[in-house]
């Protein structure tokens, strides 16, 4: 550590010295160049007449008064950059005018010698901290790495499910009547069919003494048919007798007959499951389908019927279902790959990096990570550590760590008997309420500044909450809304425990409400309870944190200084 110390003393000093040495020299040649500039300017001491050198007067003229003299700062400006970036000299000065030079600064030798630099007080104190280490006598670089990680947002992603119809079509049915004969598609049965008019009919004559046979004559429809042709003889309705001169006949009329064939269309069935449809057996085929495409990685995890049970016609079929849609919550595993980073890392920016359905899943964070790099350099911390030219630093005598913590423990106590009494009421705060007006200016529950605001009014109790909160007298309540205008809350109040000393406060915060779990009572009714003997006897002084009050503790304290003590020591030993 001293070597390079000394080295970066020296390098430092022969810096200086070649610093000032072209100082000087820079000094004496620009005196030349002004002493010189103004010899040149004199006429008489130029010994060269430009004339000699133009052959026409324009030449004279642009030696007298050249054309850039003319010309305004913009213009100038404009020429530079135009000869800057024309010319090929200046481009290769500006393109490698910066190659080869060392990166000092970056140098991991240059940063650790700078940590002794920047941490002079710690070695020399014997003070460890996150980039020195007395006890190992290392030292460390903290790197700030800003590194990208995914994380799953763990939102469910809602879907819709609903039915989709396909119609099938089955076999159709033909079915006839008991009698019947199924021709094909019609049913068909034997109908006999009688008729009697003077059409149709079937005529019997004959004589009664029979000197001839009867005659039978059959009409259908006025003509005359045969029984060949499937005509019959049906019941006799009408007889006559004629009489005339010696001969008597006879003269029957029946109805006539013959078999028809009765048709009428079959009957049409379907099988079961299929409905009759403009002349077809159909049915619809029911099968779902989610209305979001989603990665496969993305699982169901509830699905709710948002439309129940009802009778639709679909396809021109009656249908019923128990659900007509469902809501399907999905949930989507993404890789944390934030969780392997270290805990001290800190979030710098997050943004939705992959959405699903419209819902974001997956989160891109940039986060900011301290990578600590350590290494040995033989460092000597303490009184020893640091010497120049003889100048030795010399660790003073400190107090020890405990001492503040017990005096600091022992006055609480104190402090705690002054308010034993009958009944016992220790360390017991005051409620106190400030105001918070949202719509305005006024804020008197500012932590500092408060009531400054423009047009701001603060009672005298608000004032003195105030300044007991600047002195650390106090311990936040809660807050809630005082006043509300057609259900916009238009003030708040919060509300505080004042105490009399930071002792008690201390006490109360971090022994009655943080270990024994005791409240203050709530934002609109804060009760500030005070302690009991025994729930003081249950707290446990070696947690709780004095450093709060130390400085007020060493404020009323005179102690002797040690060069005192030791004076008296020698004396009481005759030293």
């Amino acid at each position: 550590m001293r070597i390079d110390l000394w080295a970066a003393l020296t390098l430092s000093f022969l810096s200086t010295l070649a610093l000032a040495s072209e100082q000087q020299t820079f000094t004496e040649s620009a005196n030349w160049a002004k002493q010189t500039a103004s010899q040149a300017l004199a006429p008489h001491a130029l010994p060269l007449n430009v004339d000699d050198y133009c052959k026409d007067a324009t030449c004279r003229r642009e030696i007298r008064s050249p054309k850039e003299s003319r010309l305004s700062d913009g213009d100038i400006n404009a020429q530079k950059g135009t000869e800057f970036v024309t010319n090929g000299l200046a481009q290769d000065i500006n393109t490698h005018f910066n190659k080869g030079r060392p990166d000092v600064k970056s140098d991991p030798a240059m940063r650790f010698a700078l940590l002794g630099q920047e941490n002079a007080y710690e070695i020399t104190h014997g003070l460890s901290n996150a980039y020195v280490d007395c006890d190992s006598g290392s030292q460390c670089l903290i790197e700030h790495i800003p590194k990208q990680c995914h994380r799953p947002t763990n939102n469910n992603v809602p879907c819709t499910k609903v039915p989709v119809a396909s119609v099938s079509t089955g076999e159709v049915n033909y079915r006839c009547p008991s009698g019947w004969t199924q021709q094909g598609r019609d049913c068909q049965r034997p109908l006999p069919q009688c008729r009697y008019n003077n059409d149709n009919y079937v005529r019997q004559s004959g004589t009664r003494r029979g000197f001839s046979g009867s005659e039978t004559t059959y009409f259908w429809d006025s003509k005359i048919v045969s029984p060949n042709q499937g005509y019959t003889l049906g019941d006799l309705k009408q007889t006559y007798n004629i009489h005339w001169q010696w001969s008597a006949y006879w003269h029957k009329r029946y109805q006539i007959c013959r078999s028809t064939t009765q048709t009428m269309k079959a009957t049409r069935t379907c099988s079961n499951g299929y409905t009759l449809s403009g002349g077809n057996c159909i049915k619809n085929n029911i099968t779902w389908r989610t209305q979001c495409n989603l990665m496969n990685s993305c699982k169901i995890t509830r699905q709710q019927c948002i439309e129940g049970r009802a009778s639709r016609t679909i396809n021109g079929i009656p249908t019923t279902l128990n659900c007509w849609k469902y809501r399907v919550n999905h949930q989507c595993d993404r890789a944390d790959t934030c969780a392997p980073l270290p805990k001290d890392c800190t979030t710098q920016a997050q943004h939705c990096s992959l959405k699903q359905n419209g819902v974001c899943i997956e989160q891109e964070i940039t986060k900011r990570c301290a990578e600590k790099t350590c290494r040995a350099t033989n460092l000597q911390c303490g009184e020893q550590s640091f010497c120049l030219d003889g100048d030795c630093y010399v660790e003073a005598p400190k107090l020890n760590s405990h001492f503040d913590k017990s005096v600091a423990a022992l006055a609480g106590l104190a402090e705690a008997v002054k308010d034993i009494g009958d009944p016992p009421k220790i360390f017991t705060g005051k409620p106190m309420k400030c105001n918070k007006k949202l719509a305005g200016f006024n804020d008197c529950c500012k932590d500092s500044g408060w009531g400054q605001g423009l047009g701001a009014t603060c009672s005298e109790a608000e004032e003195a909450l105030g300044k007991a909160k600047e002195k650390g007298l106090t311990l936040y309540v809660g807050q809630y809304c005082a006043k509300k205008v057609l259900g916009v809350c238009t003030r708040k109040k919060r509300s505080y425990c004042v105490y009399d000393n930071k002792l008690a406060k201390i006490i109360q915060e971090q022994g009655s409400i943080q270990q024994l779990g005791k409240r203050l009572g709530s934002a609109k009714n804060p009760t500030c309870a005070a302690i009991t003997p025994e729930e003081l006897g249950q707290i446990n002084f070696e947690y709780i944190d004095f450093k709060e009050f130390y400085p007020e503790m060493r404020a009323n304290t005179n102690l002797p200084n040690f060069d005192e003590i030791k004076q008296r020591l020698q004396s009481a030993t005759g030293g």
